[in-house]
């Protein structure tokens, strides 16, 4: 597709006047609407080598499109992988270079490879990582790679088999292969929570199996790299049971840190958040109840702690460097409005339809020290509300630096909207902030599909009538 026109931008400082004028300013810049017809996915992949690239996935046809430091298109390029169909299953962006991760079916058999390119499109290597032989159907593939985007773990099941394999990126070798099966039922079981650390190290976290009376807690698997064994244990939470998890690694004090809230056997409320640290052989669990502070605050003042929680999850979790962390819960409900009217299926039948009313909202900040114990916990308002959309525009973006959180969301799921948010420091103190607002700005930003590109900077999405805009975003100190 060539772009007919130069794109234009639209920079603009926004000093927070709506909240106070001593808040820090931010510098927006907004890029021309790009269409998105016969688009299937893109992918940002922040700064290389100068460059913002934005990888563009028509199905059959890849394209790099490369902005300036005003989100001007500099150009667009189609990145070709051969006359084969190809199956793209992930892309890691370094400093210097990106890796575009696919697969190709030849004679019977699949093969994945790692291409990698230079930040014009000039490719740099093409690097084939397993062949997996007598493969007739595409595996569904998933990606995880670590923080410091040096390795990737790909993995897929086949029957009631994880397959995983390890790959170094810099180096351009596979450093582990595994395939195994979790202990239990021969139903299939959910290896979403597959992690990679910088090291090369796998960790999988899954629910233990069981009825809600014989659950035991979190099943962890690991491996350390050039190692075929793989360590199975149980993280117990004594007589309760995982509501939900959030596993994340903490590459800095080398540990494996899951959150999430806990529950009793019907899991219809949760009663407090745990916190876990692992490393083989060696974890650390703390239950943390709440307390009637924290559900008057969130339920109303007519609550009692018996009666939990309920339609929280936990979303992110910061990690802190001395290995205490700050989980993050958020209130999220659906609910189906059915028509009376039919409607045809796609299979010919007629059934009646149904659409969805999604509701995001209030959000808890749990701190915890390294050993477990409270520090801190607040409560940050928010009301979204949004019909048949996904939620796509719901939700929040979280951007990090060493002293503060910052929360960046929607304030209304609408045209014309304005952008909030809260700054939260280490020790708790929170202050909630207008970031700006969105009004003839032709905007809909996805908030949680934003990303960080450095310590004042980051990246938002927007999707408006079928067409896509980047919004940066930096934020100045006075």
């Amino acid at each position: 597709m060539e772009l007919k026109s130069r794109l234009t931008q639209f920079i603009f400082l926004v000093l927070g006047l709506l909240v106070n004028l001593s808040l820090p300013a931010q510098e927006i810049t907004v890029s021309e609407e790009l269409p998105m017809r016969n688009e299937y996915a893109y992918s940002l992949l922040g700064w290389v080598n100068g460059d913002l690239l934005l990888f563009r996935d028509k199905g059959h046809e890849y394209y790099i499109q490369a902005f300036d430091e005003e989100l001007h298109v500099k150009w667009e390029r189609e990145i070709y992988l051969g006359d084969r169909k190809t199956d793209i299953i992930g892309i890691v962006a370094r400093e210097d270079r990106f890796h575009l991760i696919y697969g190709v079916h030849y004679k019977g058999d699949y093969y994945l490879y790692d291409r990698s390119f230079a930040h014009d499109i000039s490719l740099l290597d093409t690097m084939e990582i397993a062949m997996l032989e007598n493969i007739y159907l595409t595996p569904p593939f998933q990606m995880k790679e670590s923080e410091d985007e040096t390795k990737i773990v790909l993995s897929y099941e086949e029957g009631n088999t994880l397959h995983m394999i390890g790959y170094d990126l810099v180096n351009r070798k596979v450093m582990m292969t595994h395939a195994f099966k979790a202990p239990g039922s021969n139903q299939s079981r959910d290896y979403s929570h597959l992690l990679i650390s910088n090291a090369g190290d796998f960790y999988l976290t899954v629910e233990s199996e069981g009825s809600a009376q014989k659950r035991q807690g979190i099943e962890i698997y690991s491996s350390q790299p050039e190692s075929e064994e793989v360590i199975h244990e149980v993280v117990p939470l004594g007589d309760f049971q995982a509501y939900d998890f959030f596993p994340i690694f903490d590459n800095i004090n080398q540990h494996l840190t899951v959150t999430g809230l806990y529950s009793d056997k019907n899991l219809s409320r949760a009663f407090g958040f745990y916190f876990a640290t692992y490393k083989p052989k060696d974890y650390l669990v703390k239950l943390l109840p709440f307390d009637e502070g924290l559900l008057a605050n969130v339920n109303g003042k007519e609550s009692s702690q018996a009666k939990g929680l309920s339609d929280f999850n936990v979303r992110k979790v910061a990690l802190q460097q001395n290995g205490g962390a700050v989980i993050i819960a958020e209130m999220n409900r659906e609910f189906s409005r059915r028509s009376s009217l039919p409607m045809q299926s796609n299979q010919g039948s007629y059934a009646h339809g149904g659409w969805v009313d999604y509701y995001y909202e209030d959000m808890i900040l749990f701190a915890v020290h390294p050993d477990g114990t409270e520090h801190w916990k607040e409560v940050l308002r928010k009301r979204q509300y949004s019909q048949d959309d996904d939620a796509i525009y719901s939700s929040f973006f979280l951007f990090k630096t060493p002293g503060e959180l910052k929360f960046l969301f929607n304030d209304e799921i609408k045209q014309e909207n304005t952008v909030g948010g809260y700054v939260v420091t280490g020790d708790g103190h929170v202050e909630r902030r207008t970031v700006f607002n969105t009004d003839y700005q032709r905007l809909k930003l996805r908030f949680k599909d934003g990303m960080q590109l450095a310590y004042n900077e980051c990246i938002v999405p927007s999707e408006r009538n079928g067409r896509l805009s980047l919004v940066r975003i930096i934020f100045k100190e006075n």
